[in-house]
């Protein structure tokens, strides 16, 4: 039993806390360009490509046209770990680390055109999410080295074809289907401390390293939305996201411990079946249009990440083999238990376009938005770092002829997450733990200060 259990954790433990980073992997902010701008209020007044996202019925007034954007999304975290190895002691404070993540650019391309179809109109393209691909201390004693090391090598694409129609001239109806792509590729370590074994708590001599690549990936879904204009000052819309569910294979690789105990043990096999879902998305809004080149959106926005409870993990020939004194064990299914929440959030956008003469325009916009944490506290880590927060943007567009290009800049306000250590939830994966008596130190507790900047260019071309 207690080799199956090592089995169980070298093989599937590494599994777990990365695609958690993915599942948990919450948009950090609204994305595009323009819509960025407003702060995410773009349901109601939805009106060029970027309707794909928030609410294809917004496609009916996109015409024909092609838009590319692309926005880096800075993001750091520092965590302070904080620890509670007796309970009559105080807390045990670590040096903090720093995470991360890589400046890459984030696209999107969308072209829409209506085929000469008066009452329709369609469009294809791709964008990624607004996520972190994020870094941290990769050294042996690294405090948040049992939630994550690395995303590094990470890479998602949400591609699909969505169309538009205007069964009456107050009411335009939209969806689309789309599939998220690419793949997941995260480092990080295990604890493997045997019970018969007397070790140091989170001694890096038994700390195993794991390295996990998931996908490829193909997990379809489908939105669809509404928009109602009874009046030219005035706007309503709504749309809907379902779920993705992910179901995708992984290749799995671990370097055993430095421990003697571990001389000549072996992980045989690499791959492993792994399913979860995503959160369904659910968008309200109300434009107002006081004057002719002005807009004013106030919108609301539920994300279903209650679905996101488990992850399922079904190893595929995955053996530990040649540790001393058992024999060879497969490795069968496991759930892991995430308990995440719904969340909720408020936008506030507006936009006015100056004509400048000449053929050209200027559009200047600014938006707010409020967003509750997806993460219950006690199971915020290194690797799911969420909290209650504010997201100012400002933005402009110039526009010329058939052009149009725009730039924004936004800045998350939020204030540390703070893990108490006496009721931190998460724990290393200690695969030879077979006596429930044993102490258990949560490594999850302690401070967590992130930041997070988007600074986006785009343009758009109507043809």
């Amino acid at each position: 039993m207690i080799a199956r259990k090592a089995a169980l954790a070298l093989a599937l433990g590494a599994t777990l806390s990365p695609l958690s980073a993915s599942a948990g992997g919450f948009y950090l902010t609204d994305r595009g360009v323009r819509p960025l701008g407003r702060g995410g209020a773009f349901i109601a007044g939805a009106d060029d490509q970027h309707a794909v996202w928030y609410n294809p019925a917004g496609l009916m007034s996109a015409g024909n046209g092609l838009l590319l954007d692309a926005s880096l999304v800075n993001f750091g975290n520092t965590f302070t770990r904080s620890a509670l190895p007796d309970r009559n002691m105080a807390p045990v404070t670590f040096d903090a680390t720093r995470g991360e993540g890589a400046p890459l650019p984030i696209p999107t391309l969308i072209v829409s055109h209506s085929f000469g179809l008066r009452n329709f109109n369609f469009a294809a393209g791709a964008y990624a999410p607004y996520a972190a691909i994020t870094s941290y201390d990769d050294t042996p004693t690294a405090a948040q080295r049992y939630s994550l090391v690395s995303l590094d090598g990470s890479l998602l694409v949400v591609a699909g074809l969505w169309a538009a129609w205007r069964p009456h001239p107050m009411l335009h109806v939209g969806a689309g289907v789309s599939a998220l792509t690419g793949s997941f590729v995260a480092r990080q370590a295990l604890s493997s401390c045997p019970a018969t074994v007397t070790c140091a708590p989170e001694d890096p001599q038994w700390d195993a390293m794991a390295s996990l690549n998931v996908g490829p990936l193909f997990a379809p879904t489908a939105n669809f939305g509404v928009q109602f204009t009874p009046h030219p000052m005035i706007a309503f819309g709504a749309s809907y996201q379902l779920p993705y569910d992910v179901d995708a294979s992984a290749k799995l690789r671990v370097r055993l411990p430095s421990a003697s105990y571990y001389d000549g043990a072996q992980v045989s096999g690499d791959t492993a079946q792994v399913a979860f879902r995503l959160a369904p998305i659910a968008r309200v809004g109300v434009e107002f249009r006081p004057l002719p080149n002005t807009r004013v959106e106030l919108a609301g926005v539920w994300e279903g990440w209650s679905v996101h409870q488990r992850i399922d993990i079904n190893p595929e020939g995955i053996s530990l083999t040649n540790v001393r004194g058992v024999g060879t064990y497969q490795v069968g299914p496991l759930s892991m238990n995430r308990q995440f929440q719904d969340t909720w959030s408020a936008r506030l956008g507006a936009e006015h376009l100056t004509d400048l003469g000449r053929g050209f325009g200027l559009q200047a916009r600014v938006g707010i938005s409020y967003e509750t944490s997806a993460t219950p506290n006690q199971f915020t880590n290194a690797l799911t770092v969420d909290t209650d927060k504010f997201v100012g943007s400002l933005g402009a567009s110039l526009h010329y002829g058939h052009f149009r290009f725009d730039a924004v800049f936004a800045y998350m306000f939020a204030s540390s997450v703070v893990v108490d250590p006496r009721t931190a939830a998460l724990y290393p994966v200690e695969p030879f733990r077979s006596n429930g008596q044993a102490p258990r130190i949560a490594i999850n507790g302690g401070t967590y200060d992130f930041s997070v900047n988007v600074v986006g260019l785009g343009a758009r071309y109507q043809f």
